[in-house]
């Protein structure tokens, strides 16, 4: 069923998508320049898969009020799901936000808030549901599986063409239908337009085409970040690499907004970016903006018998204000444990209709012994503050892959990455 729906997904990247923006005539240009490139990079379904498992208490009572005890992320808009559910005033009900031991988007959807709810009123006592890793890991629902065609070119040794063509489920149209057919989705169009601020002098396009699934899917950590980072941030790398230029010096290149260089700069010097390194060594790097807050990540990696071994990740951040540094650096923290997973573990698969992952003995995460040495670093000024949560993942997995390219020369676009297959070049 997965392969189904990836093959489709493969073949529409041979079609023109729907226009989400376009600055100049790209297919004109493309179709004329001698220096260009054109590959397709693709991301898997993903589950949360929470240390805590789906959990609601729940009381509908005999004079009609509710109360309920549930780890949600947010009751705000939990209260009138449940109020519209159960057909009562959202004044009768009660909700006590309780803290979560993980969620990262699925504890939004809350499904296993209102199976609590429905029982609770069908019998009128307390009800506490509680599903096994089990339940959640192969019923969903998902980061969706997404493919990410790119094309781009080279004028007189400037990356100065750029095309994003979006494949794959929208969780607008299958979650909230909220897309017309005849439309790109703006959720991940406006994402592309304002993550990075690369100013493509002759032409930049985004482009998107619906591959409907009945696989149910729901924002990841970061939403859909993840998915278009991995394509577009790899892909800068292999223009640069076509211009020749090093890929950040054709960042920095590209970039006038002076908030992202900076983020850059101070990448570099923190990673010690441009000192030499060794044979069988190296160093990627990946831009994206999230939730309002840029973020800039290098990946330093090895090579030995084993394959690669990812020794470190430097992540700066530019979150604008904020009120706690430890906050803003656990977070980052997070997100490159929750980043390095998604880029090195395996993904869910299905066959006939069923997941073929079930809990953590077949849907691997990181183990502690897998953990990099980290460091983080914050930009200080007094921006308007952005989000912390999500936005330190998108660069993580693109970075890995182009350190990958640095040490191994093997370029890969499909995730997840076995890196105990890679070796030295």
């Amino acid at each position: 069923m997965t392969q189904k729906i990836i093959s489709k997904s493969y073949a529409k990247a041979k079609e023109e998508g729907i226009n989400h923006h376009e600055l100049g005539d790209f297919n004109r240009k493309f179709n004329t320049v001698a220096s260009r490139l054109e590959c397709t990079y693709e991301t898997p379904f993903l589950s949360h898969a929470p240390i805590e498992p789906e959990n609601t208490t729940a009381h509908v009572k005999e004079d009609g009020s509710v109360e309920i005890w549930a780890p949600i992320q947010g009751p705000g808009e939990t209260l009138p799901d449940v109020a519209n559910y159960l057909g009562l005033p959202a004044e009768k009900i009660k909700i006590h936000a309780i803290l979560m031991g993980g969620s990262f988007g699925r504890k939004a959807y809350i499904d296993f808030v209102k199976e609590a709810c429905f029982l609770s009123n069908k019998l009128k006592v307390p009800v506490k549901v509680i599903w096994t890793r089990e339940d959640d890991i192969t019923q969903g629902p998902y980061r969706p599986g997404l493919l990410s065609h790119m094309q781009g070119f080279i004028e007189d040794g400037k990356i100065t063409g750029f095309h994003h063509h979006i494949i794959g489920e929208s969780i607008l149209r299958q979650v909230f239908k909220g897309l017309p057919d005849d439309e790109a989705d703006p959720w991940m169009g406006e994402e592309l337009r304002d993550n990075t601020r690369y100013e493509f002098k002759t032409s930049r396009k985004v482009s998107w085409t619906n591959v409907k699934t009945e696989i149910p899917i729901m924002w990841w950590r970061s939403v859909n970040a993840s998915n278009l980072a991995w394509g577009q941030e790899c892909f800068i790398d292999e223009l640069a690499h076509l211009a020749g230029k090093d890929p950040l010096a054709a960042r920095l290149e590209l970039l006038e907004d002076e908030r992202f260089r900076k983020v850059l700069q101070t990448l570099a010097e923190k990673s010690d970016y441009y000192a030499k390194t060794a044979p069988g060594t190296g160093k990627g790097v990946a831009l994206f903006k999230a939730f309002g807050t840029i973020c800039a990540c290098c990946v330093l990696v090895s090579t030995n018998h084993s394959g690669v071994k990812i020794d470190k990740v430097v992540s700066v951040i530019d979150c604008g204000m904020y009120v706690s540094a430890d906050t803003v650096r656990a977070q980052t923290e997070g997100n490159i444990v929750m980043g390095l997973s998604a880029a090195i573990k395996g993904g869910i698969i299905f066959k006939r209709g069923v997941c073929q992952q079930s809990n953590y003995n077949n849907y691997h995460v990181l183990r502690m012994n897998e953990m990099p040495a980290v460091e983080v670093f914050i930009i200080e000024n007094g921006e308007a503050p952005g989000g912390v949560g999500e936005a330190g993942l998108p660069p993580v997995a693109p970075a890995l892959g182009n350190a990958i390219f640095a040490a191994c020369r093997v370029r890969v676009r499909n995730l997840p990455i076995d890196i105990s297959t890679l070796k030295k070049a």
